[in-house]
């Protein structure tokens, strides 16, 4: 028997916070790690996992988000009010399903999430193609404040309890809620719609409408985090340059991997949307920013401070830091100079 064609994909970012521990003027996620707006990473992840539409709800700074990504063909949604996940949810209904005929699997994320992977979203959207839906769960050594989650004897979802409703013996239950969703579309708005603000935040919840899908008989599998880090959402600056660390390390790793040489990986800065030639060598304390490109073969020494610049490939390269002028310059063996500023 052929295997069913799998459901389109699609995705709504929850992007309307107002960051408060941030202590910024700037919405919270168009702070940056790793080169790119937290948003950026977000939406880099959903379309690499295959959706098709993708929905941002916005609230603080709405004009700014929006000006931040003038060409990215997102579906805008403004929460006017602050009134909870399941009610920001709940805004996005007429971009989700206006241009979708049929059952859709819908994605939701938050966007201050940027270490969430592509493979991530994929096998999540491959559990709750197997029953209703798929939410993502960490187990962390000290939960804190994040909504705990109760499995099924079948190991599906039967309900999950936010941390400021739960009782004493619910707080000590270690496997929590990422935030990470995989469900049925328009079916999810149908519960929406069932939700009541009868909790310690007067909120709706949409942890509340899974719990109703739950209770309905439709199952909603648990996919455990390899890496609970995926899930971590970026709250204030201690947040945002632990991020910031994490993102180095992978694209550090992944170069290192295509066969770039890093001489001190802990000690290097390398902007996500950087490119690097096979068999450059990195001296400590680079930093490549932006669309930079270097070329294969290229050597760079301690303190290069690089920007959209374009090097060629050559023997060697040996580049002057220019301090307070944010730029540097590489001279190719037998090439031309070439300047970034």
């Amino acid at each position: 028997m052929p295997t069913p064609p799998a459901l389109p994909r699609l995705a709504v970012i929850l992007a309307a916070g107002k960051g408060t521990r941030m202590k910024s003027a700037r919405p919270k996620v168009l702070h940056e790690a790793g080169g790119r707006p937290l948003l950026g990473w977000v939406l880099a992840a959903a379309r690499a996992a295959g959706c098709e539409r993708i929905a941002v709800v916005v609230g603080h700074g709405a004009e700014a988000v929006r000006a931040a990504f003038p060409d990215e063909g997102i579906f805008w949604v403004e929460q006017r009010e602050q009134l909870g996940t399941g009610h920001a949810l709940a805004q996005a209904e007429a971009a989700v399903c206006g241009g979708a005929s049929g059952e859709a699997l819908l994605l939701v994320l938050s966007g201050d999430v940027p270490l969430l992977s592509p493979a991530t979203l994929a096998g999540l959207a491959a559990a709750a193609e197997t029953g209703w839906g798929a939410m993502a769960t960490a187990t962390l050594p000290e939960p804190g404040a994040l909504g705990r989650v109760l499995a099924g004897a079948d190991g599906a979802l039967a309900r999950i309890v936010e941390a400021a409703d739960a009782t004493a013996a619910e707080r000590e239950i270690r496997r929590v809620n990422a935030g990470i969703y995989a469900l049925r579309a328009p079916a999810i708005f149908d519960d929406l719609r069932r939700l009541r603000p009868d909790n310690a935040k007067g909120e709706l919840y949409l942890t509340d409408a899974l719990g109703l899908a739950a209770a309905d008989g439709r199952r909603i599998a648990l996919l455990d985090l390899p890496e609970p880090a995926e899930a971590w959402g970026v709250n204030d600056r201690a947040d945002l340059a632990k991020a910031e660390s994490w993102l180095a390390a992978r694209k550090a790793g992944e170069l290192m991997a295509s066969g770039v040489t890093l001489l001190a990986p802990e000690r290097t800065r390398i902007d996500a949307d950087v490119e690097i030639g096979t068999d450059t060598v990195l001296h400590a304390d680079v930093t490549l920013a932006g669309a930079t490109r270097i070329g294969r073969g290229c050597t760079l020494h301690q303190g290069a401070w690089l920007r959209d610049t374009l090097t060629v490939a050559g023997g060697g390269t040996a580049p002057e830091a220019l301090g307070a002028q944010v730029a540097a310059r590489l001279v190719a063996a037998g090439a031309q100079e070439v300047l970034g500023r």
